[in-house]
């Protein structure tokens, strides 16, 4: 019977009415829902393909997990254990600690993080930078544009880095590290191209007098990589003293801020379909009251109210539905599109991305499916209830 209530539900929709508003409020209607839809599909889109973009700059830099030495130091010997672990690509130990940064034409305090040099294309991945030999056995260091930019220098410019925690002038000059720029690299993410400076690991012990020390190791992980069993796995061999932290936690500010981001994105643009059925509410109610004595007549026939509640169903599904379709499609067409072919670009002296960074999940197109299922839903019941409440006799004698 289905069937048929549809096939009828069509009928009435479609047919000549005599209240014309009814058509164009109709249309207006899927347009309403398409528009809402489609805001949805697009802004989660984007916001997921800029924080994807994020997060892969922020990895890059700071690699996936972090081993940081609590009170005791990392015994290294230990470790050797672990690099034969599943999931563990490759490893760096490094030292991150504060130095300030003197040229020929300023000074300024930075972040010195003393790694392997061969890591730094190995474990890191940061443009910009590219292993060269030292000439006259200085040092070679690689800073960030911005420091690069705030203290006047480039490439093969000499770079002094003092450690201002060692300034003990009672027993002699404090402990000066004397460079030559080999790279500058830019991230444009974060104020990591403002704040770090990367140094060889046996500098940087040097610098801060931690020879045999490191404050922490670097991990780079496979894809498949297994997060929580890695972190078993080093707090099982090196102990429950070491700390080992993810991306997130290193910027749990970051990306909690991210997350709200959608989160509001969604509530607002749902606010489009919300408004949207609002309208469905409002064809549908102006439907029962076109069809009053049609209804009237049905219900004399046989037709129980239910089955009268399912052709106003129907309509509405059929208008909701219309436009749910055509949203998520046009937004997912919209998607696709960007996504391969990159047409709406984005200019790179401001943003990281030369074109906007569109990613949808299944899981983001099932919750807007779901929202504007829930919606029309609550639209089509208020009318459709009102329709059962229609007595036969009263219906067919309906003036309109």
């Amino acid at each position: 019977m289905i069937g048929f209530e549809s096939w009828m539900a069509r009928r009435m929709l479609l047919s000549r009415k005599k209240v014309g508003l009814i058509s164009w409020s109709g249309i207006i209607s899927i347009l309403g829902v398409a528009t809402g839809c489609f805001a949805l599909i697009v802004s989660v889109a984007v916001l997921n393909g800029f924080e994807q973009e994020v997060r892969n700059k922020v990895i890059g830099f700071e690699t996936d997990l972090r081993i940081m030495a609590g009170d005791d130091q990392i015994d290294m010997e230990q470790f050797a254990s672990l690099e034969f672990e599943p999931g563990i690509a490759a490893h760096s130990p490094f030292i991150e600690r504060k130095a300030v940064a003197i040229s020929s034409n300023d000074r300024s305090l930075v972040k010195v993080k003393a790694v392997e040099i061969g890591s730094l294309q190995s474990v890191y991945n940061i443009e910009g930078i590219e292993i060269t030999d030292s000439p006259n056995n200085k040092a070679q260091v690689y800073v960030g544009r911005g420091i690069a930019d705030r203290l006047g220098m480039q490439e093969s410019d000499r770079l002094r880095l003092m450690n201002p925690l060692d300034n003990q002038l009672y027993l002699g000059m404090p402990s000066v590290l004397d460079a030559r720029v080999a790279g500058v690299f830019e991230t444009r993410i974060l104020d990591f191209d403002q704040t770090y400076v990367f140094i060889p690991i046996t500098a940087g012990q040097a610098l801060f007098k931690a020879l045999g020390q490191i404050d922490g190791i670097d991990l780079r992980l496979n894809h498949n990589a297994e997060k929580a069993k890695l972190r078993e796995a080093v707090h099982s061999v090196l102990g429950e003293g070491v700390t080992v932290s993810g991306v997130e936690e290193m910027h749990q500010t970051l990306f909690q801020a991210m997350k709200m981001e959608k989160l509001g994105s969604i509530v607002v643009l749902s606010l489009i379909v919300i408004v949207a059925c609002f309208n469905i509410a409002s064809t549908l109610t102006m439907l029962v009251m076109e069809k009053i004595r049609e209804v009237g007549i049905l219900k004399a026939i046989g037709f129980s109210k239910a089955r009268i509640s399912t052709l106003f169903r129907m309509q509405g599904i059929f208008i909701g539905g219309m436009g749910l379709v055509l949203g998520t499609g046009l937004g997912l067409l919209f998607v696709s599109g960007q996504e391969r072919l990159g047409f709406i670009r984005l200019p790179e002296a401001i943003y990281f991305v030369h074109s906007l960074p569109v990613v949808i999940t299944s899981r983001d197109i099932a919750a807007i499916v779901l929202i504007g299922v829930i919606v029309i839903a609550l639209a089509i019941h208020f009318p459709t209830r009102e329709a059962r409440k229609l007595l036969p006799t009263e219906a067919i004698q309906f003036e309109k």
